[in-house]
């Protein structure tokens, strides 16, 4: 599972595969597709979706996880009983699946939410904030901000990313959980 793996490592090794002659273009070239060979990280239309390939290819795995625990939770016995009430695949998904996933998704989507509004060190690693500030995030504002010795904007910069994921995971969560059921 990637989400393990050390985040400055797993950009490092991206960032020599998305190099103009890295992995990537080479077999894109290899199978006949040059046409797709990009500069992955240093055209700044496409640098900041190469970042959010890799966080999504990072953390997909954990999400997985998450919701087959929830989805293994379920008791079989509802399954059962919807069965011989004659309800067919999608009503049993509509009906009981979904209803008592929904702890679990809500989950998943806070914490996917909370990532992405976190992320950093893969930005860092793979392109540095660049190419110009096409892949800045918040996290590289702060980074630079204590680097250059500007603590103060660089608490302010913490303190807003702070009240941001507050403000976004708070009632996020708050709306997921009332689609939650009680057994």
């Amino acid at each position: 599972m990637p989400a393990v793996l050390n985040n400055v490592a797993v950009g490092l090794v991206f960032r020599s595969m998305m190099h103009p002659i890295g992995l990537i273009n080479r077999t894109l070239t290899g199978i006949g597709l040059e046409t797709f060979t990009q500069n992955w990280l240093t055209n700044p239309k496409i640098a900041i979706f190469s970042c959010a390939f890799v966080e999504i290819w990072k953390w997909t795995g954990y999400t997985m996880v998450i919701l087959l625990a929830g989805l293994q939770a379920i008791d079989s016995t509802y399954y059962e009983a919807a069965e011989l009430d004659g309800a067919n695949r999608r009503q049993k998904f509509y009906f009981i699946t979904l209803p008592l996933i929904m702890p679990s998704f809500n989950n998943a989507v806070v914490i996917s939410i909370v990532g992405g509004l976190k992320v950093f060190d893969i930005v860092q690693s793979l392109t540095n904030g660049g190419p110009g500030n096409a892949t800045s995030v918040f996290g590289t504002l702060i980074y630079s901000s204590f680097s250059s010795g500007n603590y103060g904007r660089g608490c302010a910069a913490s303190m807003i990313l702070t009240i941001f994921v507050l403000l976004i995971a708070l009632p996020t969560n708050r709306f997921l959980s009332g689609k939650e059921v009680e057994l």
